[in-house]
């Protein structure tokens, strides 16, 4: 099993910092991120739009969580056809968010803890679970808020590719700390009692006035994020293939 925090695959850490909302606060987002100062640039329009196409692929409409919903972006288009809800821990992200889309209703709170009292027909955790100190918790956290019949729709980097490793040197965030392959991310979600029914390869280059991000599945093996769709059940196969070795 590999590693998960604070390097890349393979690195064995002793012990797992503890963020908190102060983490995440206006300098993380202005300053420290990989994408400072610059959110809406690395999140355009035509990213939102593929995320919610391979989304209501499968589930067109319904209720949807936002998990990690920051400055409320992926909200901001999924409202067209979705009720719509988001959580995030910081409080600074939140502000702006509730700024933009004051009829929708954010919360305030570390997803490990959350508890909304309802579940969710889609729930979405887009950049967010790498950022998570307690990775098995959260998944679990994430899996109890589906409805039956329910989907997780997630993106992630990976750092097993020769794309990966690149962009793994170039990461400044400290707070990116599972720094997984894609296949160690699928047996994580197993193990927190999701199934796969979903894997593409995202492929995301920031070109000056332009952000590149585009989903498939023939980029699965050689990209340096992935996207994952699943559902709540027993572990399982994805795609017919359980391990990629």
């Amino acid at each position: 099993m590999e590693t998960t925090v604070g390097g890349l695959v393979g690195r064995r850490i002793v012990s797992t910092p503890v963020f908190d909302e102060d983490t995440f606060d206006q300098d993380y987002f202005t300053k420290v991120s990989n994408y400072a100062g610059r959110y809406d640039a690395y999140n355009p329009s035509h990213k939102i739009a593929g995320y919610l196409l391979e989304i209501r692929r499968l589930r067109p409409d319904g209720t949807l969580l936002d998990a990690g919903c920051a400055f409320g972006r992926f909200l901001r288009d999924a409202r067209r056809y979705f009720r719509c809800e988001g959580v995030d821990i910081s409080a600074y992200a939140l502000g702006l968010a509730r700024e933009r889309l004051p009829e929708i209703r954010l919360y305030h709170h570390a997803i490990q803890t959350f508890r909304p009292g309802r579940t969710y027909d889609v729930v979405t955790a887009f950049d967010m679970l790498e950022h998570v100190p307690d990775l098995d918790n959260a998944l679990s956290s994430l899996r109890r808020l589906l409805a039956p019949g329910g989907i997780l729709a997630l993106a992630v980097p990976v750092y097993d590719t020769p794309a990966g490793w690149f962009f793994g040197l170039i990461d400044r965030d400290p707070t990116h700390l599972h720094r997984l392959s894609r296949w160690e991310w699928l047996r994580r979600l197993r193990q927190a009692g999701l199934r796969p029914v979903v894997r593409k390869g995202i492929l995301r280059v920031p070109l000056p006035g332009y952000f590149i991000h585009h989903i498939s599945s023939l980029l699965w093996r050689c990209s340096q994020a992935i996207f994952v769709v699943c559902e709540a059940g027993a572990t399982g196969t994805v795609d017919g293939d359980a391990s990629g070795e």
